[in-house]
């Protein structure tokens, strides 16, 4: 079922589409703010939480850092660049996929999976 659409969910959804930087809640927030002066920091992550259980959004936790949000939600994987901290998507498959069916054969049952590859990335070479 999805959400009820506020316009706090609208101006999330809207600033999360609009960047391609992979934003922590807290960038979103500031972004939002422009658009809706009085929404706080809890408003915002209430329905980053609603757009993630929706499908409209995925969270993207690297070592250690805030989670951060991608509003592309096909399966694909990140690079991070170790020099600037940017995150590319890399929507082509960068080798085959994971084989899960070990896993669900064990009784695991596997959501998703996420792979970040870390280096240099062109401008920071």
């Amino acid at each position: 079922m999805r959400s009820r659409r506020t316009p706090q969910l609208v101006a999330v959804e809207t600033v999360l589409r609009e960047t391609a930087d992979h934003p922590t809640a807290a960038e979103i927030h500031r972004r939002v703010e422009h658009l809706l002066p009085q929404v706080s920091l809890g408003t915002v992550y209430r329905n980053l939480e609603k757009m993630v259980r929706d499908g409209r959004a995925v969270p993207v936790r690297l070592d250690g850092e805030a989670t951060r949000y991608d509003g592309t939600v096909a399966v694909h994987d990140h690079f991070v660049c170790r020099g600037c901290g940017g995150i590319t998507d890399l929507l082509e498959p960068m080798g085959p996929r994971v084989d899960t069916a070990a896993l669900e054969r064990a009784g695991y049952a596997v959501a998703a999976h996420s792979l970040a590859l870390y280096g240099t990335c062109p401008a920071c070479c």
